[in-house]
């Protein structure tokens, strides 16, 4: 996971999500980016035992973290268009995010390149979170599939966009004109 450690992030529910997920794969790790007030954080890691969780402070190179991580999580309470999920997308990398208002249903297909998850739900989160573990395969493959879909974003198709709707509105000014 990755942004600024703020409550609209929702890492406080990740974390939560995360001691269900470590109970049934130890083996995994949770890495999460950004910086901001660590406290509150670092207390919930601490209430929960949690052995294979981290706080680390954000990098330049998040597509580095991306390329060596298996699942992007997305747990904000709102978001807007999130940038962050098309990013990890784009390195083939399949998000879990929070059906929250705005943003990851906007971008993610569910069960097809990512999960989108009922908001503030941290049962389902962790339940979504170990199927794609438990599931490697499928795991696989929704991350080639996010890598294509994230192609729908790339600048040169926003720009192809932009200019047919400026085409059609200039057209239809001068038609509305006449």
């Amino acid at each position: 996971a990755a942004g600024r450690y703020v409550p609209q992030k929702g890492f406080d529910l990740l974390i939560d999500a995360w001691s269900l997920v470590e109970k049934k794969h130890p083996d995994w790790k949770l890495n999460i980016f950004g910086d901001g007030d660590r406290k509150l954080l670092e207390n919930i890691i601490i209430k929960n035992n949690l052995q294979n969780c981290y706080l680390n402070h954000s990098t330049n190179d998040i597509a580095s973290e991306f390329i060596n991580s298996s699942i992007y999580v997305l747990s904000s309470r709102f978001e807007g268009f999130g940038l962050v999920i098309t990013e990890a997308m784009a390195c083939g990398v399949p998000p879990i995010a929070f059906d929250c208002p705005c943003g990851p249903k906007d971008i993610i297909n569910n069960f097809k390149d990512g999960i989108l998850v009922k908001s503030e739900d941290i049962n389902e989160l962790a339940d979504k979170i170990c199927f794609l573990i438990e599931n490697e395969n499928i795991r696989k493959e929704m991350g080639i599939k996010a890598r294509k879909s994230s192609e729908r974003f790339k600048i040169e198709h926003i720009t192809m966009q932009w200019e047919s709707l400026v085409d059609n509105l200039v057209k239809n000014k001068t038609i509305n004109k006449d």
